[in-house]
């Protein structure tokens, strides 16, 4: 491929040649031809064609992501019906293994009715029997034409002569010319999504197409997939039109970059016969170094340790067996679950099913020892009056329950004193079907969630504030009045309540209270998971 300029962000376009569906590489200078590969499918709601932004987004993907991303210009609507733009990603893909690229450096990826398309065409990559690729990423979805989703109505944008939602429908009916849009095709969000590779979705929840991501997310749960949904607030209305890039957007195409390297990295090269006969010998080689006391909570670490697979666990045992190193306890704890937590500013927890705590860190030992709602117990995690121990009951009996898909939960624990204390719980990878062991939670708490430190940058990444007006919203949200405020800043009270109100807009906050609700959200997610 001839190389181009360099775009504003450091990429080059290049036409792609060779394949079945015209379309355009996306990469840096010095990306090579086996790098992975995002096989984009832009959303054009089945009949318009990609326009400037779809490259601006696949700048920014071949940049987080270290990838070549190949925007395609798949067969249009009225002229080309359904299912021809679905057969057009299947042609493209299966040329793309006919030329030697490796499926598990492959992610398909489309945004709005592209992810529809993309989904529909790795159901059909999938009941043909052939390799899929290494994950999926669905973009605000378009993935149900019956429009079952409430989101249509109560995200519905008014335009100068339609509504957003009457554009979709009748490009959506123009798209399938009386097919049924009940074809497991025609709305993936309807089939059965069993065998896919792992999913992300990205969801904006002010979106009409928001009750599509939450279908298709809860559709694949059901079914035992594995899928990250992620959720924002100030995503565009649409990705087709050239626009700057909100802060949300741009974050969320970051967070896209790490899906992509994560799921394209190099995958283990043992098997499990051969991982597991890896691990006992390191068990073995340890054992006389481990106190009698904790080998069971030692074991239980490896257990989990063993299903995990994290890819830097078989050369750190390589390497310990290699040169006979000395183990201490500690030092196996601190090197298998490190990378987890053990270096986190909140007090974190490994739980099993019977509560009794795996492993825990520096700062949950502190807080744990101090009068809160949750106390160490005979090694179990237990609360210090009923009130705090119905709560967690319930929320781990809910998380360690085989049958459940949702694996987190957020808990506010209280003390007969009053003392508070914020925990997210969140399940790790249950064991597999075969292992009589359950999976493990992970707990993270927040001892005084009252005086939770608010990141003004991060109000402003969350809500797209201005500084000014992220600096008067937190002053606010920590029980500072507007007045106060402007007193303490030497800034005009105008100026302050100008300010607030901006703040109430961006936030969609009906009043002060859910100023503060949001604020306080935003800052419990920069601590939480």
């Amino acid at each position: 491929m001839s190389k181009t300029e360099l775009d504003e962000l450091g990429t080059v376009k290049v036409a792609a040649e060779g394949l079945p569906v015209p379309g355009l590489w996306v990469q840096q200078p010095d990306a090579k031809p086996g790098s992975r590969i995002i096989l984009y499918v832009y959303g054009g709601t089945f009949a318009l064609n990609r326009g400037p932004m779809h490259e601006v987004i696949s700048s920014r993907l071949a940049i987080h992501a270290r990838a070549r991303v190949l925007l395609l210009d798949y067969r249009l609507a009225p002229e080309h019906p359904f299912p021809l733009a679905i057969e057009d990603i299947v042609a493209t893909y299966d040329a793309l293994i006919e030329q030697g690229q490796d499926p598990s450096k492959i992610i398909v990826m489309g945004d709005t009715a592209g992810a529809g398309i993309a989904f529909a065409a790795m159901l059909s990559l999938r009941d043909q029997g052939k390799a899929l690729p290494a994950g999926i990423v669905a973009l605000c979805p378009l993935v149900d034409l019956t429009f079952s989703g409430g989101s249509y109505v109560a995200n519905i944008r008014p335009r100068e002569t339609t509504s957003d939602v009457e554009l979709i429908m009748t490009l959506a009916f123009e798209y399938l010319q009386g097919a049924d849009p009940r074809h497991p095709l025609a709305s993936p969000a309807l089939a059965d999504l069993s065998g896919l590779p792992p999913v992300e979705i990205h969801g904006d929840v002010n979106d009409v197409l928001y009750d599509d991501a939450i279908l298709l997310s809860e559709k694949l749960r059901g079914v035992g997939g594995k899928v990250n949904f992620l959720q924002w607030d100030g995503l565009p209305e649409t990705w087709q039109e050239l626009a700057p890039l909100s802060n949300q957007s741009t974050a969320c195409l970051a967070k896209i970059g790490q899906f992509v390297r994560r799921r394209t990295s190099s995958p283990l090269s043992m098997t499990r016969e051969e991982s597991d006969q890896l691990v006992d010998a390191y068990q073995e080689h340890i054992k006389s170094y481990i106190q009698p006391h904790t080998a069971d909570r030692i074991d239980q670490v490896f257990e989990w340790a063993r299903v995990q697979g994290p890819d830097w666990v078989w050369p750190f045992i390589q390497r310990r067996l290699k040169h006979g190193a000395l183990v201490t306890q500690d030092q196996v704890e601190r090197d298998w679950l490190s990378l987890l937590f053990t270096q986190a500013a909140d007090a974190m927890v490994l739980l099993s099913a019977s509560r009794h705590i795996l492993l825990s860190n520096e700062q949950a030992r502190r807080v744990l020892d101090q009068k809160s709602p949750l106390e160490l117990k005979s090694g179990r995690l237990v609360g210090t009056s009923d009130g705090p121990e119905e709560v967690l009951q319930q929320a781990l009996d809910t998380l360690f329950s085989p049958s459940e898909t949702d694996d987190g939960r957020a808990l506010r624990l209280a003390t007969t004193e009053g003392d508070t204390m914020l925990v997210r719980c969140k399940r790790l990878a249950a064991l597999p079907e075969d292992r009589g062991a359950p999976p493990v939670v992970l707990l993270r708490i927040i001892a005084d969630p009252d005086k939770m430190p608010i990141d003004i940058e991060s109000l402003q990444v969350w809500y797209d504030l201005s500084p000014r007006e992220a600096a008067v919203a937190a002053a606010f949200a920590e029980g500072m009045s507007l007045t106060d405020y402007a007193e303490a800043t030497d800034v005009a009270i105008t100026t302050v309540r100008t300010h607030f109100a901006n703040v109430k807009a961006k936030l969609g906050a009906s009043d002060q209270a859910a100023v503060v609700r949001k604020v306080l959200v935003a800052a419990a997610s920069n601590r939480l998971f």
